[in-house]
């Protein structure tokens, strides 16, 4: 009879109810456990990840920098280049001019056609210059247009 007390079946029911709470405590301890893992292997690879992203972002930078630099280089290189040629273009022009007007024979012989042509190439030669020097500011605009777009998020 004593199977039947209710103190008994209270007995086993609590410990079938500890049991049951050890079981559940340490399932979830097992479960924060993973989860605690899976956390620091994110963790790491977006860290390692991060990391690459930085040196592959300074690394462009520094080519960034160099681009620039050159760029900058061959700029001031292309623009004395430029006054250079326009100046001796100038001195071109006034010496043909000049020549004309001092030997007004010579603008009436046989040197007359070639004075002619040559004064004709020297005003095309500046036309061009001009030419050529704005196409040169449209490619500046241009490519600092592309940079801005490219360097962008």
């Amino acid at each position: 009879m004593s199977w039947l007390s209710p103190y008994r079946w209270l007995l086993i029911g609590g410990l079938i109810a500890a049991l049951w709470a050890w079981h559940w405590n340490n399932k979830r301890i097992a479960v924060n456990d993973a989860i605690a893992v899976i956390q620091a292997e994110q963790t790491a690879a977006a860290l390692v990840a991060s990391e690459k992203a930085r040196a592959i972002e300074a690394e462009l930078q520094t080519k960034v920098r160099k681009v620039s630099s050159d760029y900058q280089t061959e700029k001031k290189r292309r623009a004395a280049d430029a006054v250079a040629t326009a100046g001796r273009l100038s001195e071109l022009q006034s010496a043909l001019d000049s020549a004309g007007a001092a030997d007004p024979a010579a603008t009436g012989g046989t040197d007359a056609p070639f004075a002619a042509i040559a004064g004709e190439c020297s005003r095309g030669l500046v036309l061009l210059d001009g030419y050529a020097q704005e196409l040169a500011g449209k490619a500046k605009a241009l490519q600092d247009y592309a940079r801005e777009v490219r360097l962008k998020p």
